[in-house]
């Protein structure tokens, strides 16, 4: 079974990736692109302010959606592994995968709706005399990328934290409850440290693909809400810079690596990790 796997991860994502790394040292002439060993490509991501304040913006933002989406699952989570909607968990839990196949695209077009100038929300506040004219605030937003990727990745982030949950002995929580600790203390001390790699996994999972986005800002971000995946679209689409692409790419990915080792670490220290 590892040798077929292993060919498919070599076939579809290593050598891949390994022709982008190359690519990210070349340079471009119009349309004629030729391989090198020069990091100017490197070095003009982490110069230039522009690709600077992309790749820091696709990180705090990717971490915003990240933690509001753990934030927003868990009780969900909660409530259908440990708390009264226990007996309906099946039916949740189908309901949850129903939405992961809606198509991303109705989603986003959904949340634009909404959002927009004669949107529902606008309406509304026109109509209980909040404003008189229509606003234009929501939409072309970063609020609205981070409002949209959130209620895209919620339920993303309910299955790794339902699986961390059910391992969570409920005996132990009556245990520490008979030995003095309120509900409160059980919760904190005893179900978030054993349900902390499914808190984990799921704001992992949650960043990283809010942070590679560039459906969601082209749609519904203004000029300041662009990310990193809408400069690598850019470079190899409009412009046909495919080095500097590949380049804002791997720097996108390392600075993910970087970001999500250092939250590890972090844990880690706090002993939270190393947790059952």
């Amino acid at each position: 079974m590892a040798a077929p796997a292993s060919l498919f991860m070599a076939v579809f994502f290593i050598i891949p990736c390994g022709v982008l790394f190359a690519y990210s040292f070349g340079s471009t002439n119009y349309a004629d692109i030729s391989f090198g060993t020069s990091p100017d490509n490197y070095i003009k991501i982490f110069t230039d302010p522009l690709y600077r304040e992309i790749l820091l913006r696709s990180l705090w933002m990717g971490a915003t959606i990240g933690l509001t989406s753990v934030l927003l699952a868990f009780p969900l989570a909660y409530a259908i592994t440990l708390g009264p909607l226990k007996r309906a968990a099946t039916i949740i839990l189908l309901l949850v995968m129903v939405s992961l196949f809606t198509a991303y695209i109705v989603r986003i077009y959904a949340w634009r709706s909404l959002l927009g100038r004669n949107g529902a929300i606008s309406q509304l506040l026109t109509w209980s005399g909040v404003t008189d004219v229509p606003l234009e605030t929501f939409a072309y937003s970063k609020a609205a990328v981070i409002v949209t990727l959130t209620s895209i990745l919620v339920p993303v982030a309910i299955l790794p934290l339902v699986s961390a949950l059910s391992g969570v002995s409920a005996q132990c929580i009556e245990a520490a409850k008979s030995l003095g600790a309120t509900s409160t203390g059980a919760f904190f001390r005893i179900t978030v440290p054993m349900a902390s790699r499914g808190i984990v996994s799921a704001f992992a999972l949650s960043f990283v693909i809010a942070a590679g986005d560039f459906v969601t800002p082209q749609l519904l971000g203004g000029p300041k809400a662009q990310l990193a995946g809408n400069a690598v679209v850019g470079r190899f689409g409009l412009s046909f810079d495919w080095p500097l692409g590949s380049a804002i790419a791997f720097s996108l990915v390392i600075s993910m690596g970087i970001f999500l080792w250092i939250v590890n670490a972090l844990l880690r220290r706090m002993g939270i990790k190393d947790r059952p």
